[in-house]
């Protein structure tokens, strides 16, 4: 390989590695703003659901839910619940 290839496949690369770059400086603030909910408020957003339905959402058992588990939680009660109707 030339030095003028190495050359232009770096120039080629650069604008990859910036939005990656980019893209993780802007996740991270995001992540460590993730709203957390506890158990009690679930439970009380969804009082006709099962608490084993609910349990099954908590992936760590920490009894509070991430963004994430939050959606775990409203899809089985749509699914389980409210499509029941």
């Amino acid at each position: 390989m030339s030095l003028g290839v190495g050359r232009h496949l770096g120039v080629m690369l650069l604008p990859g590695i910036v939005l990656v770059i980019l893209a993780t400086l802007v996740a991270l603030p995001a992540a460590a703003r993730q709203e957390v909910v506890s158990l009690a408020a679930i439970e009380r957003q969804y009082p006709k659901m099962s608490p084993i339905h609910i349990e099954k959402c908590d992936h760590d058992h920490d009894g509070a839910f991430t963004r994430t588990e939050q959606l775990c939680v409203a899809s089985i009660y749509r699914v389980m619940y409210l499509d029941q109707r």
